[in-house]
């Protein structure tokens, strides 16, 4: 069987390569879709990620709340990091300030608070919307990190007006919710310096401006506020799950906390995520349809194909049938002949086909698509498992000739061997 195959192969040399091209067409576009698909699968996670998406925890009223009183949800497992925000102002110690055009005028304003700096605090400033927004680009040194202690942020023309840069040091003087001062001067050393301009709301105070804004690691700021760790002060709590698939779980059992909620609120950050996810799901849903498409359109094609050429085959079956070669292996032979032209057909197909992936993506989406989705879904589908989904995409295709070669040899395996044989004489 494997000999008359092998012979058959060679010896029809236009019929082969006929064959050849449909193969590795065929399985050109099912590797590529399934590459696409499998990359989306992964992308919807890395988005998750960089979208920011969170559930934000806060007091009714814009007011301050302490840590401890929301304790209860480290014990959720399927929170994967717990942000605390803290927004206050500072007093600087040995700098100055950037001096701008301010739009109100105040004259009530007491001595101690007319230079004061706006100060966020957080143990991930790379997950600080003003950053993941673009807002503020970090131009210099890094972000301050969860196990960072004593580390600020500055602007960059607050920097250049002092003369600063990363590693040096400056002295805040932190001012508690309340309006009090702390009395307590606390040293920070610069981990980075950032650019960019955020929306301003003017209220006669030097803090208004972007410029005089620093970002500061939590622990040092409730330190630096002469708190007690039992009695951690934010005004916002970042919840990020550990993934799309546990964000409904996660909100149902922080829902489930005895809490006020009269006193409390619970928001969801997932805009850009939802968005980008749109698209996403569009894609999908176009990749899916293309592939079942092209299973069935390579079905029919090789089945008409293989009809014709079984035709003029009858001859070749009736001798065959006549020896006592049994039905099963007269199609067996007919399956390996195609199996060993995808041989060859399955080179050409991996080559052609990471070429028709970046076709297919640029064709379904513009540069413009949320969070650059072209291009993240062209660098995923690079560096997923390239080998799986060309093994997918064979044993597709595998199921596509053994469909076809069983289809066409209706007209043998419903015959029985005395019809053949007559109709050949």
């Amino acid at each position: 069987m494997i000999k008359n195959a092998i012979a058959y192969v060679t010896r029809k040399r236009n019929r082969t390569l006929i064959v050849f091209v449909i193969l590795a067409l065929v399985l050109s576009c099912l590797y590529s879709c399934l590459s696409v698909m499998k990359s989306s699968n992964k992308l919807e996670e890395t988005l998750y990620r960089s979208s920011n998406s969170s559930l934000s925890l806060t007091k009714k009223g814009d007011g301050y709340f302490e840590l401890d009183q929301v304790r209860d949800l480290k014990n959720i497992g399927e929170i994967e990091e717990l942000l605390p925000l803290y927004d206050g102002l500072a007093k600087p110690a040995n700098i100055g300030l950037v001096e701008g055009r301010q739009q109100v005028e105040r004259y009530d304003i007491p001595d101690e608070f007319k230079n004061l700096l706006a100060l966020e605090a957080t143990s991930n400033t790379s997950r600080n919307i003003l950053f993941t927004s673009g807002v503020f680009q970090l131009q210099r040194g890094r972000h301050i990190g969860i196990n960072d202690r004593g580390k600020i942020l500055i602007h960059e023309d607050l920097a250049k007006k002092n003369s600063l840069k990363v590693n040096d040091i400056i002295g805040l003087e932190l001012i508690e919710a309340s309006k009090k001062r702390s009395d307590l001067k606390y040293n920070f050393r610069i981990a980075g310096i950032f650019s960019g301009k955020k929306q301003e709301k003017y209220t006669g105070l030097s803090s208004d401006f972007s410029e005089n804004m620093v970002f500061v690691d939590y622990e040092s700021s409730q330190r630096a506020l002469g708190r007690d760790p039992s009695r951690e002060l934010v005004n916002k709590l970042g919840i990020f799950p550990s993934g799309p698939q546990s964000r409904d779980l996660v909100e149902k059992k922080v829902r489930d906390l005895k809490l006020d909620w009269t006193k409390y609120r619970l928001d969801k950050d997932t805009s850009a995520f939802e968005e980008s996810l749109e698209a996403l799901t569009g894609i999908r849903h176009i990749i899916r349809i293309m592939t079942i498409s092209i299973m069935i359109g390579g079905i029919i094609v090789l089945s008409l194909i293989l009809v014709l050429w079984l035709r003029e085959r009858l001859y070749e079956i009736g001798i065959l049938l006549s020896i006592g070669m049994t039905k099963a292996r007269i199609v067996g032979q007919f399956i390996l002949e195609l199996l060993l032209i995808t041989i060859p057909a399955m080179l050409v197909a991996l080559l052609f086909g990471n070429i028709l992936v970046g076709q297919i993506l640029v064709g379904l989406l513009d540069t413009d698509s949320p969070a650059n989705l072209a291009g993240n879904l062209l660098s995923t589908a690079s560096g997923l498992g390239v080998m799986t989904s060309f093994l997918q995409a064979c044993g597709l295709l595998v199921g596509i000739i053994l469909v076809s070669v069983l289809f066409a040899s209706m007209m043998i395996l419903i015959r029985k061997p005395k019809d053949i044989l007559s109709k050949i004489s």
